[in-house]
């Protein structure tokens, strides 16, 4: 008896499934979204979100311009205010938006959102969630 393992795109491939066949008989049942993109996270962010300015983590915060990631939320220095806008992008659910030139950017498609979402190309027309910042002393709050 063989005992010999198959993978199961392997087995599938046996079977004869190529292309979107195999595509979509792989993602029956599962999702097919990259494995760190939660689409959830594009509408709200559940509890809110704290960021302690005085935490070195945190120092690219600072300068303008300068921004962390800290659970699938964009969180940037702005001129000197914050703002803060989903990482996921709404072009194809990638976790890729960063933060750059004064605005959110993609950095897998190019697509461009302002500051307070809305699509600035054709790659954003769906635009971006954006949520409020509120500052208090050292800590901002994410909601």
């Amino acid at each position: 008896m063989n005992t010999q393992k198959l993978k199961r795109n392997e087995f599938l491939k046996d079977l004869g499934f190529k292309g979107a066949a195999l595509f979509a008989l792989y993602c029956t049942g599962t999702s097919c979204l990259p494995a760190d993109v939660n689409p959830s996270a594009t509408s709200n962010l559940g509890n809110s979100l704290t960021i302690d300015l005085s935490d070195s983590a945190n120092s690219s915060l600072i300068s303008d311009g300068g921004y962390i990631i800290k659970d699938g939320v964009v969180i940037a220095n702005n001129g000197g205010s914050y703002v803060a806008g989903s990482q996921i992008c709404s072009h194809e659910n990638k976790r890729k938006v960063i933060f750059r030139n004064g605005e959110f950017y993609c950095t897998d498609h190019g697509a461009r959102f302002g500051t307070t979402g809305q699509g600035l190309n054709k790659d954003a027309s769906k635009g971006l969630q954006i949520y409020t910042v509120s500052q208090n002393e050292n800590v901002l709050t994410i909601s």
